[in-house]
């Protein structure tokens, strides 16, 4: 009974880690620096997280569609506020005149800090 168990425990810890793999990027494609930059004019740091004193990191892949607009594939916060304000600031977001790939994801990191 112990060794069945054990064996169970085992299957599931396997399982979890094969699902937990799949989920991670082989390799991350490098955001060039004039699509960063052009991002970033888009996004200041929230209000309510001044206000509150949020600070933190917002992970997200992102992608350029047919129209040029910036498409969030999957993002990942520190802080709801600081997710939430950069979904709403780039939900509307088009590149205009870009000779950024369309369809290629990338990713980046935004990090959130107050300077005294």
């Amino acid at each position: 009974m112990k060794k069945l168990v054990v064996l169970m425990v085992a299957i599931t810890l396997g399982l979890t880690t094969a699902v937990s793999a799949k989920m991670l990027p082989t390799t991350a494609a490098k955001l060039p620096a004039d699509f960063k930059q052009e991002i970033s004019k888009h996004l200041d740091y929230p209000k309510d997280a001044q206000d509150n004193y949020v600070e933190g990191e917002v992970w997200m892949k992102i992608t350029l569609d047919e129209n040029s607009k910036v498409r969030i594939v999957d993002l990942s916060a520190t802080s709801p506020i600081l997710g939430t304000y950069v979904k709403e600031e780039l939900s509307e977001l088009t590149i205009k005149n870009t000779s950024f790939p369309i369809g290629n994801v990338y990713f980046m990191k935004v990090k959130f800090e107050l300077i005294n």
